[in-house]
């Protein structure tokens, strides 16, 4: 019985964990956009800093967009954080 207990407790705290984790803040996601566009911007052009940089950037991007395609209202709130720190990530 106190085997049972443990592994019902067990899955319920994986189930709990993974239920949170699903959908991270508009802010969250944002910021890190923000930190790998800057990535892009401050390497060389050309050079295999700035390919590796846009690969990861393009990579996150999609992901994102498949994770979240459906629901519209939280695009577009992530969106709007992007546009909060789209400019200081390009250094303007």
């Amino acid at each position: 019985m106190k085997k049972n207990l443990f592994v019902i407790n067990l899955f319920l705290a994986c189930f709990i964990l993974f239920a949170c984790e699903s959908k991270r803040s508009a802010k969250s996601i944002a910021q890190k956009w923000c930190d790998l566009n800057a990535k892009v911007y401050k390497a060389p052009d050309g050079g295999p800093e700035y390919a590796a940089a846009k690969e990861a950037l393009d990579k996150y991007e999609k992901d994102m967009e498949a994770k979240y395609e459906k629901d519209e209202a939280f695009m577009k709130e992530i969106e709007k954080e992007v546009n909060k720190c789209e400019d200081a990530s390009e250094g303007r």
